[in-house]
């Protein structure tokens, strides 16, 4: 396990405010915080520095054109698992990529142009060496996505240092 990075009360303040608007100006950021705009700039380069923290931007491919959603539930054999998640890591349809518990030891959801690739992608998968069971649930619609650490799970895991 990765070990937590030391953040204060003043790195959760900015995390808190641009979890909110990520494209919120750092002036308004500081400002909310009673703290200088450089105290922002310079925190916040370490916290994107060290991993803490980043910004992209989140496309919605239904909304892009025609696409076809699902969720890979893949089982591997333990010899190769980070083979099959380095593999996975490198494919264009792989859109968000975990290791799991319970019935599947790797999630992957992907983003296909048709069902074709989607079917393509899938015989793909199952070929990999190591694999030995690919589910694959369809996506119709996602109704939230929300990749944030709420405000109080921040504060409850800096406290268990």
């Amino acid at each position: 396990m990765v070990p937590l990075m030391h953040i204060d009360e003043i790195d959760r303040g900015i995390i808190v405010e641009l979890q909110s608007d990520g494209r919120r100006p750092l002036r308004e950021v500081a400002r909310n915080l009673g703290i200088a705009e450089a105290t922002v700039r310079l925190r916040l380069k370490r916290l994107q520095d060290e991993g803490i923290l980043q910004f992209i931007a989140f496309a919605d491919p239904t909304k892009l054109g025609p696409s076809v959603m699902a969720l890979f539930f893949i089982t591997s054999e333990p010899d190769f698992h980070d083979a099959v998640i380095a593999h996975l890591q490198g494919l264009s349809e792989v859109t968000y990529l975990s290791t799991t518990l319970g019935d599947a030891d790797i999630c992957a959801q992907v983003v296909c142009a048709d069902a074709a690739a989607l079917w393509s992608l899938q015989q793909l998968t199952r070929r990999l060496k190591g694999v030995s069971r690919v589910q694959v649930i369809s996506e119709i619609e996602v109704h939230k996505i929300r990749f944030v650490l709420p405000a109080d799970s921040i504060t409850t895991a800096q406290s268990d240092i």
